[in-house]
């Protein structure tokens, strides 16, 4: 193996050889070996990234506002989640709602009448064998997420259920991370971070920093983070709201009244989060739907 020196590494890296000197004394890069005084680098080792690209996803980075944490914790332990709620009637129709709000962020917006003859496990005429599946598979994923309530999150819940959901529609690339990087970096001087990283970095401030935050903003952060990061080669819109939808329902909550109509609201509220760091928006909206939902619940009780 071809190694070079701090100068050689600094010139390749664009950056000064202390800078170099200080990430191989805090060990950030790959097989970087200290030889008496000097320090001997793999010449095919990456630029390591500068941790501080993804500081945004810390607490005190975050405007993340306040909501009704309460009220909404009063009627998640009054209307507990269970795997019974697939046999009533109203959830083919809350899904039916859902599904239209994801193909609202996503290419293609379905067309109501479609979502719904599929989901009663008809044909319809006017969908592709793939539109068939996603809609299915839509469904299915949500059923599943009711028999794995409080159930812990990671990259590997989350690539499993992206292979869940992109079951039959590409088996090959479901649950695999695109190669590259993040579309969109977090500032002009960033070059911005491969997608596997992010998605690493991503999950290590879930488990950190995000563990005291409220279970809604934790759906709201991982939500927009999906559709800022885009890790997978296709449907990241609709997996995110299946992302979101999932989390509250492994947090003991119903599932948000979102429709396609709340796909503009929603997609004005997540360029503000992604341009200011500010996510009340996000928040209030979910936080509405979700009492939508509760009331509607009663009301039918």
């Amino acid at each position: 193996m071809k190694y070079i020196g701090i100068k050689e590494a600094a010139k390749k890296w664009g950056i000064s050889d202390r800078r170099v000197r200080i990430l191989c004394q805090e060990g950030r890069i790959e097989g970087a070996i200290k030889l008496e005084w000097s320090w001997t680098i793999p010449a095919d080792t990456p630029k390591p990234t500068d941790g501080r690209s993804m500081r945004h996803l810390k607490n005190y980075d975050l405007r993340l506002g306040s909501i009704d944490i309460s009220r909404l914790n009063s009627l998640r332990e009054k209307h507990p989640v269970s795997y019974q709620m697939i046999e009533a009637e109203k959830f083919n129709s809350i899904i039916k709602e859902l599904i239209g709000y994801a193909s609202a962020l996503g290419e293609r917006k379905l067309d109501p009448r479609i979502i719904a003859t599929v989901l009663s496990g008809k044909i319809s005429h006017n969908a592709s064998f793939k539109e068939h599946l996603l809609i299915s598979n839509f469904r299915s994923v949500l059923v599943g997420q009711l028999k794995n309530i409080d159930g812990e999150w990671s990259s590997k819940r989350l690539l499993s259920l992206n292979r869940s959901f992109m079951q039959g529609v590409d088996d090959e690339k479901g649950g695999v991370l695109r190669d590259g990087i993040v579309d969109r970096p977090l500032s002009e001087k960033d070059t911005g971070l491969s997608v596997a990283l992010q998605i690493e970095t991503l999950f290590s401030q879930y488990e950190m920093e995000w563990k005291r935050l409220h279970p809604v903003f934790r759906s709201v952060l991982l939500y927009a983070e999906i559709l800022r990061i885009k890790p997978f080669d296709n449907y990241n819109e609709e997996f995110a709201v299946l992302v979101l939808l999932s989390m509250l329902i492994s947090s003991g909550f119903i599932l948000p009244c979102l429709e396609d109509s709340d796909a503009n609201e929603m997609n004005a509220a997540t360029a503000v989060a992604f341009r200011r760091g500010f996510y009340q928006d996000l928040a209030r909206i979910i936080e509405r739907k979700l009492f939508e939902s509760y009331e509607a619940l009663e009301e039918d009780a």
